[in-house]
């Protein structure tokens, strides 16, 4: 979408995250535009299973946090409106479980069910 802004092909009247984006940080938060939980984080990670050796997580996350402070890692992401959110497994862990919670409340409130 970045690109599309920034021609003026579109106008953005907020973010959905948390706090504001570093690639716009003229635009608010849809919070701070005054609707409130709106907010959602679009977010990609890295699982392994259940059963993978801490050791193997752990090399799997220094490795992992090692290449997202790469300087051609970053410029990139910035370019793409990415940032890094660089949580360790446990941190992961307990976001997971939140993004589930709230996921689940916001599908019984819609009154979503499975057919």
């Amino acid at each position: 979408m970045l690109p599309l802004l920034k021609d003026g092909k579109l106008v953005a009247l907020a973010v959905g995250s948390t706090k504001r984006s570093l690639a716009l940080p003229e635009l608010p938060t849809t919070l701070e535009a005054g609707v409130p939980g709106s907010d959602y984080n679009f977010w990609v990670g890295m699982f392994a299973p259940a059963k993978t050796p801490r050791q193997v997580v752990s090399r799997l996350y220094q490795e992992t946090a090692k290449a997202l402070r790469a300087t051609d890692v970053r410029e990139k992401m910035a370019r793409l409106g990415a940032e890094p959110m660089d949580y360790n497994p446990e941190q992961f862990n307990a976001y997971i479980r939140d993004e589930i919670a709230a996921n689940a409340a916001l599908v019984k409130a819609a009154g979503i069910k499975l057919e």
